[in-house]
């Protein structure tokens, strides 16, 4: 009986094939918007174009180093990093050692890099000169 109610269902509606062609047409006849692009109707409303960023003005930073095989030689020295972060702009402490580099006592004197990359870093900035003159 099931099927028999479905059949007279299925006949009584209109096919889709009619429904699919009208909105197949009807969507061939829409002409899509295309963005505005910038462009506006009133030229009242355009966009005013920003003036020109100003230009930033670079200060050279003095930047000094300090080295140390241990975090605890580093604690040790607190005098000498504080009377080398006064002479300069940024003191670089480095620490051969491998450990934190987020350590809140020593980073109040300035950066501080820990590990034998940094080391090594540091060490080629110190032979090649850069550490003498403000970058």
């Amino acid at each position: 009986m099931n099927q028999r109610n479905q059949q007279q269902r299925n006949k009584d509606r209109p096919s889709k094939e009619k429904s699919s062609n009208s909105k197949e047409r009807s969507s061939r006849n829409r002409r899509r918007r295309r963005p505005n692009r910038g462009r506006s109707r009133d030229p009242q409303s355009a966009p005013k174009a920003d003036p020109a960023p100003k230009p930033v003005k670079h200060i050279p930073k003095r930047y000094g180093v300090v080295f140390y095989d241990s975090f605890n030689a580093a604690k040790e020295d607190r005098e000498n990093l504080l009377e080398k972060a006064r002479e300069v702009d940024q003191l670089n402490i480095v620490v051969r050692a491998e450990g934190p580099m987020d350590d809140p006592e020593l980073l109040q004197y300035g950066k501080l890099y820990a590990g034998a990359a940094w080391a090594l870093i540091h060490d080629r900035r110190v032979e090649e000169g850069w550490y003498n003159e403000p970058h």
